[in-house]
């Protein structure tokens, strides 16, 4: 499948009600689309999917989990994905845009053994599905190196950024590594801190938006005193409203290949 073809295959409804899943459509393509590769689920509960290219007992070093959650807004009652002339796109991309990214690195083999993919629920309630992560990640004896939060946003828009890191709960020389790769890339991107009255001076001013990040579950992830940061794609719209919002299909291929290129620098 092609990166485009992967979004419209994960452009369908994937509800929970904060327990557990009631509509697991969209994470029943993703098992589907993972069939023939060399991918293989983790859990058997929780509210989460967690995907390794190895069994746990044979990850032996630190590992990279990038969590992509699967759930939609109460308010989404259809999924879809249109292409429009220019290079556009409109869709209800939250979050099926950054789901079918990931899907797509996995299914190229893009993505180093030591990653952990994980495709969570409840995110827009209370980020159950993250905390079970972190929970089962204890429980398994796994050493997490960081958390990679891929999700929509509405900053950088307007500035053309391909994307944005945002939500900073990491050490400085983690914080080096990850935007030292965001400016070797050559694509426009932005920095949007967890706290605009801190911002690393590795990080060059004429990148930063100076308003605090959203919260999304890199603030669930810090809880549990895991690293981590938000990589997000800028759209243009109300994310929460059946209407969709706009995305640029050439940052679309520039955001999946950024988040391939951190996973393999950190």
């Amino acid at each position: 499948m092609t990166l485009t073809e992967t979004l419209s295959r994960l452009s369908v409804l994937n509800r929970d009600n904060g327990r557990s899943f009631t509509d697991t459509s969209r994470l029943d393509a993703i098992s589907s689309s993972l069939k023939a590769a060399k991918y293989s689920r983790l859990n058997h509960g929780g509210l989460f999917h967690l995907y390794s290219l190895k069994p746990i007992n044979e990850i032996s070093r630190p590992v990279v989990i990038i969590s992509s959650h699967v759930d939609c807004e109460a308010g989404i009652t259809r999924c879809f994905t249109d292409f429009l002339p220019g290079g556009l796109m409109r869709g209800t991309f939250d979050n099926s845009i950054t789901n079918a990214s990931l899907l797509y690195l996995m299914l190229e083999g893009r993505l180093p053994d030591n990653v952990l993919a994980a495709f969570t629920g409840d995110e827009e309630r209370n980020s159950r599905g993250a905390e079970d992560v972190i929970w089962f990640a204890g429980c398994s004896g796994l050493e997490i190196e960081c958390v990679i939060v891929l999700d929509v946003t509405d900053r950088g828009w307007d500035e053309g950024a391909d994307f944005t890191v945002e939500n900073n709960f990491w050490s400085d020389s983690l914080g080096a590594k990850v935007i030292k790769a965001a400016e070797n890339s050559g694509f426009t991107w932005r920095f949007v801190p967890e706290d605009p009255g801190n911002i690393p001076g590795y990080i060059n001013g004429r990148n930063v938006i100076p308003f605090e990040a959203d919260e999304d579950e890199s603030w669930e992830y810090d809880e549990y005193y895991a690293q981590c940061f938000s990589l997000c794609l800028p759209v243009k719209g109300d994310m929460h409203r059946n209407e969709g919002v706009y995305a640029r299909q050439e940052s679309f291929k520039r955001y999946t290949d950024i988040i391939a290129e951190l996973a393999a620098s950190i």
